[in-house]
């Protein structure tokens, strides 16, 4: 006899069925079932044209990890309903001589502003300035993710405000959303102000102070003297050496370095700026918006003085956090640039990029560089980003059980192939974070911090 359940009935066996599996276990058995995905978001775009390549299934897909292929696990498009909204994060350099010069335009900011009001209705958006009133080192969000474009552009509309003219000039506006008025920037007494001593010393006793600091923080951290708001991390480099990250507060970053002979060295470098806004940026996304797709643009005019073990914590805090990296870059002083053949070969002899970390860092976190000149530029500039943003493909695989975090970057490829009307092989360009570390469970994180402390103690 060939008889078929409702659909309702089927409905109710499968709910109750885990409820009557797990009767069937002891009490003391304890069932858990852990899955782990990378997430990969690819732009597509037709290596002739530049055109987005839209029409793509995961068929036509192959992801590498570690030069090893992966089955694609998840697979997600514009337009689908999978599809995971956008967490933006506008980040403004507001350095006087740099980015500043043209974020004091009204004309600009609001045109930005427009750009925001078309985004998809379920995406967000925050708004974060470096350097406001002149104050180096400082940080400060304008607007937290909201989807009310309203709120950004009442967030944007301040800036011209805050570009400063250095010194100790500080600057406080008031800020209305909604009715809530209320005072946002105070740069004269910021906690995260860059260190220096008191303003009435002297440029040699400044630095002298500065000087101290940095060793004091560097003797803190051999001994695992953890300040609050430190944040430590242990990675492997691509030599092997071990490397103890612990970044302060302020945006120091102390990095204890062990090479496999145990040869330890320390340092500190304070670049205060970038790496420490990344960190919080991603920090606050992994907090409040975990399933978003999150993104970062920096409108910068691309001078970002940096060592470079300080661009490799930045690239990795992104590629940890899956975090695509992109950047406005708008022109720089004519003096500077009439520099660059002498300064960029005498920085890389230092370890120091000068002038290209903003594209370094982008082409690792898989975003765009975009350059602008003309004001009309900005918003057009915007535009092309948050389009490439949400003409991106998700895709992910999933991770055993026997695949742990060993504090180690996986190199990551994504490979398109697809044929046109004519059979022939389409040519592509991909763009798509270079690397991952090993996600792990919430229980397992807890524990490996513990030990990482344990470990900088001893």
């Amino acid at each position: 006899m060939n008889t078929k359940l409702p659909l309702s009935l089927l409905l109710l066996v499968f709910a109750f069925a885990p409820a009557a599996f797990a009767q069937g276990v002891e009490k003391d058995e304890v069932l858990q079932v852990n899955t782990r995905v990378v997430f990969i978001d690819a732009l597509v775009t037709d290596k002739k044209t530049k055109a987005t390549a839209s029409d793509l299934a995961a068929e036509n897909f192959e992801v590498l990890a570690d030069g090893q292929p992966r089955k694609v696990t998840y697979f997600s498009r514009a337009g689908d309903d999978a599809r995971r909204p956008l967490a933006l994060v506008l980040v403004f350099d507001l350095e006087r001589i740099g980015s500043g010069r043209y974020l004091r335009r009204t004309d600009i900011i609001e045109a930005m502003a427009k750009e925001l009001e078309k985004l998809p209705p379920g995406d967000e958006a925050a708004i974060v300035v470096l350097d406001p009133g002149g104050q180096e080192g400082r940080r400060e969000w304008l607007s937290g993710f909201t989807r009310s474009r309203g709120q950004l552009a009442s967030a944007m509309s301040i800036i011209p405000t805050l570009v400063g003219e250095g010194g100790d000039g500080g600057t406080e506006v008031t800020v209305s959303f909604g009715g809530d008025s209320r005072k946002h920037v105070d740069v004269q007494d910021g906690s995260d102000a860059k260190p220096g001593g008191d303003e009435k010393q002297t440029p040699e006793q400044r630095e002298a102070a500065r000087e101290a600091k940095l060793k004091d923080d560097v003797e803190k951290a051999k001994k695992g003297d953890l300040d609050d708001g430190d944040e430590l991390d242990t990675v492997t480099d691509a030599k092997g050496e071990r490397l103890t990250r612990v970044l302060k507060s302020d945006g120091t970053l102390v990095v204890t370095k062990v090479n496999k002979k145990g040869e330890e060295e320390s340092d500190a470098h304070n670049d205060f700026d970038l790496p420490r806004a990344t960190y919080e940026v991603t920090k606050r996304i992994a907090r409040e918006r975990p399933n978003s797709q999150a993104a970062i643009v920096y409108v910068t005019d691309g001078l970002a003085p940096m060592e470079y073990v300080e661009r490799d914590y930045v690239e990795d805090r992104l590629n940890r956090q899956n975090v695509i990296f992109s950047a406005l870059v708008t022109d720089m002083k004519t003096g500077l640039k009439l520099a660059k053949p002498l300064l960029s070969p005498l920085g890389n002899w230092a370890g120091i990029g000068i002038y290209g970390v903003v594209s370094h860092v982008s082409k690792a976190a898989g975003g765009d560089v975009v350059r602008v000149r003309a004001p009309a530029d900005y918003a057009k500039g915007l535009s092309e980003i948050i389009g490439n943003l949400n003409a991106r493909y998700s895709l992910g695989f999933t991770l055993t059980d026997a695949e742990t975090d060993d504090g180690r970057l996986h190199p990551l490829e994504v490979r398109v192939r697809a044929k046109d009307a004519k059979g022939r092989d389409r040519k592509f360009e991909t763009k798509a974070r270079r690397g991952y570390f090993m996600p792990t469970a919430p229980k397992a994180q807890e524990a490996k911090k513990a030990d990482a402390n344990a470990q900088t103690k001893n």
